[in-house]
Order: C-alpha cells, then sequence, then structure tokens
C-alpha cells in the first residue's frame, strides 16, 4: 500500500500520512549503534527506506557514538517494509528489525566482495511485527552496528493542510486531522507540527477544534525564506530513556515556501507635493506687522490735530473777552 495519499485545490494542499509510534524510543535505540566500526575496520552501510517522514537534521551522540538523524521510516502494520542497503568494505553483513528491547524480530545475511556492489533489496513483509510501536532497522558487520534507521509502526492515518507559500514575517496556518480505521479520533496527547530547514525549526502545538481536527499557526521570522519541510508529531507525557515518548508523526507532501515580502513603492513626487501643500495650507495664519506710515500716522494723530485747533479758538475767544471787560471804561 503506499505511504501517503496526495490531493490539492486551489489553496491548499492535503497529504495523508501515517502516525508512528514511538519515534523517541527509536533514536534512543539508534543511538547505541556506532556510525563506524572499531578502529582498523573500513566497512560501511547505507539504509535507505521507501515510506519515510522527514524530520530536522539532528546529530544524536551516545556512549561515543556521533550520528545524523534526517528521517524515519514509517509504516503501518499491513504495510511491507521496502529496504535498500549499500554496503561496502566488509563481506559478511547482517540486516535486523529490532524492538526498543532490543530483540530481533526480522533478519536477513547479506555477503558482500568487500567491493562497491549495487544496493541489496529487501522486504519485510506486513505482519512481521505483531505490535505497533518503535522499532530500529540495523546492519551489523563483526558483531558491531554500522547503522541503525528508526522505524514506527503505526494503526493511525494523518491528514495535514497547509498553503504552500508563506511570506516572512507572517503566519502559516496549519491544520491536522487524526483518523485511526478511517474513523475520526480525538487524541488525548500533544499535537505538535513543526517547520524545518536543516538543523533551523519553527514549530507550535495544535490545538483540538472540533473531533480530530487540530489547529496550529507556526509564527514566521522576518528573516526566514527558502523551502521548508513540515510534519507533526503526536507525543506523550511520559519520557522513555531520557526523552519524550512520540506516538505519531507525519510529513506534508512537498515543501513549504517561504517568500520574501516585496519592497515598499516610494510615494511618486506628485504625492509629496501634495502632501507639503496640505502641510503649508494647515499651518495657523500669522497677523502681518503694523507698518508705521505717514498715513498710518495721520490716522493716529488727525483726533489730537482738531482738538488742538478747537482749544486754540477757545483761548482766543476768552482772551478777547477778557480784554474788552478790562479795558471797558
Amino acid at each position: 500500500m503506499t505511504a501517503a495519499i496526495c490531493s490539492r485545490d486551489d489553496e491548499r494542499l492535503i497529504v495523508v500520512g501515517k502516525i508512528v509510534l514511538p519515534v523517541l524510543i527509536i533514536i534512543s535505540i539508534a543511538s547505541s549503534a556506532p556510525t563506524v566500526l572499531a578502529s582498523g575496520t573500513t566497512a560501511t552501510a547505507i539504509i535507505t527506506l521507501d515510506s519515510i517522514v522527514d524530520t530536522p537534521d539532528r546529530t544524536v551522540t551516545h556512549n561515543g557514538a556521533t550520528y545524523e538523524i534526517t528521517d524515519i521510516g514509517v509504516y503501518r502494520m499491513d504495510q511491507d517494509i521496502g529496504v535498500s542497503v549499500d554496503v561496502s568494505g566488509g563481506s559478511d553483513f547482517q540486516v535486523s528489525l529490532i524492538d526498543k528491547h532490543e530483540n530481533s524480530v526480522w533478519s536477513r545475511a547479506i555477503r558482500s566482495t568487500g567491493e562497491p556492489e549495487a544496493p541489496v533489496t529487501l522486504v519485510i513483509p506486513a505482519g512481521t511485527v505483531g505490535t505497533p510501536g518503535a522499532y530500529a532497522l540495523t546492519v551489523w558487520h563483526q558483531g558491531r552496528i554500522l547503522v541503525a534507521k528508526p522505524v514506527v509502526i503505526s494503526v493511525y492515518d494523518l491528514l495535514i493542510s497547509s498553503k504552500p507559500q508563506v511570506e516572512a514575517g507572517e503566519t502559516l496556518d496549519v491544520v491536522v486531522n487524526i483518523m485511526r480505521d478511517g474513523i475520526p479520533v480525538t487524541a488525548n496527547e500533544t499535537v505538535k507540527v513543526v517547520l524545518s530547514q536543516g538543523s533551523t525549526t519553527f514549530e507550535e502545538n495544535a490545538i483540538p477544534s472540533v473531533t480530530s481536527r487540530y489547529e496550529a499557526g507556526i509564527d514566521i521570522p522576518e528573516l526566514a525564506f527558502g523551502d521548508f519541510s513540515l510534519h507533526c508529531v503526536v507525543t506523550t507525557d511520559r519520557t522513555v530513556l531520557g526523552y519524550p515518548e512520540t506516538i505519531g508523526a507525519a510529513s506534508y507532501d512537498g515543501a513549504v515556501t517561504v517568500e520574501v515580502p516585496a519592497p515598499e513603492v516610494a510615494q511618486t513626487t506628485g504625492a509629496v507635493e501634495t502632501a507639503e501643500t496640505t502641510e503649508t495650507s494647515s499651518a495657523p495664519e500669522e497677523t502681518p506687522p503694523v507698518l508705521s506710515t505717514p498715513a498710518a500716522r495721520t490716522e493716529i494723530e488727525l483726533p489730537w490735530v482738531v482738538y488742538g485747533s478747537v482749544a486754540a479758538v477757545l483761548l482766543l475767544a476768552i482772551a478777547y473777552l477778557v480784554k474788552r471787560i478790562i479795558l471797558k471804561p
């Protein structure tokens, strides 16, 4: 069966992925597996699975071994596990699927000439694993593990819906629907959505709105740009070997592109002039200064000139009367 079903409409891409069981348990199992053999050994191995969920690039160090995790295998109980193994530098290899207790539940031997050869294709039949949960596919050589790939078997399906583009500085809206055997269900655990580019991640918890539907908004930093991968995880409040127990995961088919916003267009000259004109017209009017001109002085001094002439006439009249009285015989 296919690992995911994808459909597209004008606004959204919807991708059907599988919920996976304890991913971080698998990582803990994988962390006990050195990526290289002891000194003096040149054997190497690469595992490729046909149904994966992209995860943020992560460097894990445990018991002195360091390796990179970039994805995990995701399968249902009724789904075959397709495996491609590329080995070199040795003659006898063992490919084993181990559970979280490191017990082997399936294995196959690979013989090599030690020279580079075409990858070996293997199929782990559906039903080999009797219980859903966390597993790890490992390649052994001379009693040591060369490499381990997390594998998760699940009974759930996830539908992830989101726009394929978003501008930096905006919010990416994501919807996650959870189903089991085709029936919508609501998980009692934490549902988280993660946008990642290499080791850079932006994440947010999804909040249930109705049965089986969870919604989240991932805030995109203004400096972010380029193609990102989007996936979701379902975690419990328990820990396994010091890690939160993850019981679900699914990836969005395709990239989410973060675009740089277009620069703002500067105002035209006309707009600037209009603004300046508005500013000028809105300024309060100033009272013009009073100028001291001859006309102004005449207007101001005229009343005093009239009063002075009347006073002079009165004085002359009084002087005349006084003179008549004094000189009268």
